[in-house]
């Protein structure tokens, strides 16, 4: 645990020494109230390496918005860059634009599928507002600054003829790619799909993390907003619009519009451009982290150089049984409370699918240790074992996301995730048993006694086993004969399928007044599929009845003053603890069926 701890604060300091690059200020800006059309002007991005080119922007007229914006402006991009990207790309979006030498704003959309030249550019007054955002994810807000002219001019006031009329719909943003690297076929496509209800779609990326010197961060330069960072990468990569004392400014529209948002500042490298009849986007791999986005708005993104977010520090070891070797993985995931889970879990399957290198039936047997202020002792401990006959993965990282959806949804205090440490042993055999027959070593025994039974399993294609189980008769258990069920952590008991066939729902409403160490305490007790339970069996009415609500106690009231009864009082203050509901016993293999058996309780004498 000590070398895991040092690990992490290494890869903590290795980003804090990253070097910060260096800073422009903002020119003087030019409002829509001060546009014509036919003025001309250029824009500044990047569509090679790092170096900054330029192309023509014509002016077409303003588009009016609400009373808070100053609206959207229509132009018309042109030169050599343009001829050779096919149009405007996904990626150029926060390219600025100037006129006369004064920002206008930033490139932010466009209709590739109609013309791929006209684009939309987002005023610079409606971008510069974020610098003037409170910033919740840090101590102190943003330092506020003096810029000229930012205040917008009555739009009534407005020269009529600058403004064109339009539909609702006038344009479509310019998708800011999401570039993943280092995944997966299989890890690929989950990642899609768990980022489908982000409006996030990611497109595969060649390289992990750019190997190269820090590029200057000025406007016209790539930027990227990066959410995971190290073995593997996921970064959305668009251009800069304006820096000003360590502010800076990009994109033009929003990334996934969160508000006060904790993602990593990057510069970047474009490798190439890709164009098509309805699409196209510059393909480029994140490089050195310089900063941090803590603004994700309508008009923009911004954030601070030299300061960085905070982070998961997340360590995968995968170890596949059938060859015996072991690859470790590290990576750093933006900590995000509504987007951790999913990441995490994401970068551990595809830590599986990377090791393993092929589809099909697995057993896997995973451990986890996550260190946060909010687990009992400061470390949360499972481990569980899982069997699949397509994908095992896809369900060894169920409790992984469980564990740190539980952390991130914590509603009393934020939680400090201090590191996630994942072990996964990944056997392509099959290790599941079947219960063949439980067999107590004797069949009277007083209630609050201990009974070995001996339980009879038959591993898949092994011989059989003959495990003794001990089992404890409830204090309580009244006399006569207790039928016991035996089965595995993974299933179900017979009363709670009976009732589901029945039409029953069985699924347990959320208690809003349960704490989260209830709750961790609840995740941490749950059966695990490798385990066998021993318990005694209830009826399904028994069961309707102990899952409808329960009136409360009637408390007896003495003559005097309306008091409670010293008895009562005792009774209340030593009430008993409950009794635990039934026997777990850890095997090596993955119990998947149920027996029943039985015992006679004697009477009490």
């Amino acid at each position: 645990m000590l070398q895991w701890l040092k690990r992490s604060l290494l890869m903590l300091l290795v980003v804090l020494l990253l070097p910060m690059s260096k800073v422009s200020a903002t020119p003087e800006i030019m409002t829509t109230d001060q546009l014509q059309p036919g003025m001309q002007g250029i824009a500044k991005t990047v569509i090679q390496g790092t170096t900054i080119d330029t192309f023509d922007i014509e002016i077409l007229g303003v588009v009016k918005e609400g009373i808070d914006s100053d609206g959207r402006i229509l132009a018309k991009a042109s030169g050599s860059v343009i001829d050779k990207t096919g149009g405007v790309l996904q990626g150029m979006s926060g390219s600025p634009v100037y006129i006369d030498g004064k920002l206008v704003g930033a490139v932010s959309g466009g209709w590739k599928d109609i013309d791929s030249r006209t684009c939309i550019i987002t005023p610079i007054a409606d971008m510069l507002k974020l610098w003037d955002m409170p910033d919740l994810k840090k101590d102190q807000k943003i330092k506020q600054v003096d810029l000229k002219a930012v205040l917008k001019a009555d739009q009534q006031a407005a020269d009529k003829t600058k403004e064109v009329d339009t539909t609702k719909e006038v344009g479509k943003e310019l998708a800011t790619p999401l570039m993943a690297a280092g995944f997966s076929d299989a890890a690929f496509n989950m990642l899609t799909e768990k980022l489908q209800p982000f409006n996030m779609v990611p497109y595969a990326s060649s390289g992990v993390n750019g190997d190269f010197a820090p590029v200057t961060i000025e406007p016209g330069s790539s930027i990227g907003a990066q959410l995971v960072r190290g073995d593997f990468s996921l970064a959305a990569i668009g251009t800069v619009t304006a820096v000003e004392d360590g502010k800076v400014l990009a994109f033009g529209h929003p990334f996934l519009r969160k508000g006060n948002v904790n993602y990593f500042m990057t510069d970047a490298n474009i490798i190439s451009t890709a164009s098509g009849l309805n699409t196209g986007f510059k393909i480029g791999v994140p490089g050195n982290a310089v900063g941090v986005i803590n603004q994700d708005r309508t008009a923009a993104i911004a954030g601070s150089l030299g300061r960085y977010p905070s982070v998961i520090p997340l360590q995968v070891n995968v170890t596949d049984k059938q060859f015996n070797t072991t690859k470790s993985y590290s990576m750093q995931i933006a900590y995000d409370e509504q987007l951790a889970a999913t990441l995490a879990a994401t970068m551990v399957y595809n830590s599986i699918d990377q090791t393993i290198d092929r589809t099909g039936e697995g057993t896997a047997k995973v451990s986890f240790e996550i260190m946060s202020n909010a687990a009992p002792g400061g470390i949360l401990k499972r481990d569980n074992m899982y069997y699949n006959p397509q994908d095992v993965g896809k369900l060894a990282i169920a409790e992984v996301f469980q564990a740190l959806d539980i952390l991130c949804g914590n509603n009393q205090n934020e939680t400090d995730i201090v590191s996630v440490k994942v072990n996964v042993d990944i056997d392509q055999t099959r290790k599941t048993a079947s219960i063949i027959e439980a067999i107590p070593e004797k069949t009277s025994v007083k209630a609050g006694e201990k009974v070995n039974i001996a339980v009879k399993i038959k591993p898949y294609r092994e011989n059989e086993v003959i495990l003794k189980v001990p089992y404890t008769v409830p204090k309580q258990q009244a006399a006569g004969m207790a039928v016991l069920e035996v089965r595995g952590g993974g299933l179900i008991s017979v009363a709670q399928l009976l009732m589901q066939q029945q039409g029953f729902d069985l699924s347990a409403q959320e208690d809003k007044t349960k704490t989260l160490d209830m709750i961790i305490k609840e995740f941490l007790d749950t059966n695990k599929n490798n385990e066998i339970i021993i318990d005694q069996m209830v009826s399904p009415v028994d069961m309707t009845n102990q899952t409808a609500p329960q009136k409360a106690p009637v408390v007896k009231k003495t003559t005097k003053g309306n008091k409670e009864s010293k008895e009562n009082n005792k009774t209340v203050k030593n009430k008993p603890e409950e009794e635990p509901n039934n026997t777990k016993f850890a095997t090596d293999y993955i119990i998947d069926n149920v027996v029943q058996t039985s015992i006679n309780v004697e009477p009490v004498k």
